[in-house]
């Protein structure tokens, strides 16, 4: 048996060395193998509805007509108080009563503090195109014809932000955020929506058109207004990341 085994040991040390050998050159192949993720694609994600549904487009242009006219009458002033009176018109005559001062409640709705911007250059498209945005183009057509022509103005709503205002890194957009959006003949109008950038949500507002085919944008114009109060970000549904 010893003498079995001294003839066969070189023998079996070589096997072992070649299965060695082979390991380590699987392992290195595998190495060489491994390609790097490609690039996360550009998506946007659309939340859904927030508040309840929408009203009719009569409705809501009868609710902007108003608003227009009551933002046409200048404010009133209340007169000067008499000489000598030393107190307001309205305080109530009470023994050592005092009347809590009433506050209004925080805004629910947004009202962008800029200027309306009319785009001359859009780029939904361009992103869609890019390779890296493979994903979202094949996610599209899965939509109504509704929430995709929503996803491309969101979309084009958020490079507007991120071409005009370099600090600015959206990273997602809620068009129902306060108000429900709503469509108009070609056009999706979002009269007070939220959009996401370094953490921090922002009123914004914007009007998209698209073409016939509901897939281009033909026009687009937006206001973007100053931060969301953190305090309202979890009643509406606000998330500050993901």
């Amino acid at each position: 048996m010893t003498r079995f085994v001294a003839e066969k040991f070189p023998w079996i040390c070589a096997l072992w060395l070649h299965l060695a050998l082979y390991a380590v050159l699987s392992d290195a192949a595998l190495w060489r193998s491994v390609v790097p993720d490609p690039p996360e694609p550009v998506s946007v994600e659309i939340i859904p509805e927030f508040v309840p549904p929408s009203v009719p487009d009569a409705a809501l242009e009868d609710v902007e007509e108003s608003q227009r006219q009551t933002a046409a009458v200048p404010p009133q002033t209340l007169p000067d108080p008499a000489p000598g009176s030393t107190s307001a018109p309205d305080q109530p005559h009470s023994s050592g009563a005092r009347v809590p001062e009433q506050t209004a409640p925080p805004s629910t709705a947004a009202k962008p503090e800029q200027e309306w911007v009319t785009a001359n250059t859009y780029f939904a498209n361009d992103v869609l195109n890019d390779p890296r945005s493979a994903q979202a183009r094949e996610f599209l057509p899965t939509l109504t014809s509704e929430d995709g022509r929503e996803q491309i103005c969101a979309l084009e709503a958020m490079e507007q932000v991120r071409h005009a205002r370099p600090g600015f890194k959206p990273t997602r957009l809620a068009p129902h955020a306060f108000r429900n959006s709503f469509q108009k003949e070609d056009t999706i109008i979002v009269p007070a929506g939220a959009l996401r950038s370094n953490r921090v949500w922002y009123e914004i507002a914007y009007r998209c058109r698209l073409d016939a085919s509901g897939k281009i944008v033909s026009g687009f114009e937006y206001a973007l207004g100053a931060p969301i109060d953190r305090s309202l970000w979890d009643e509406y549904g606000l998330a500050p990341i993901h």
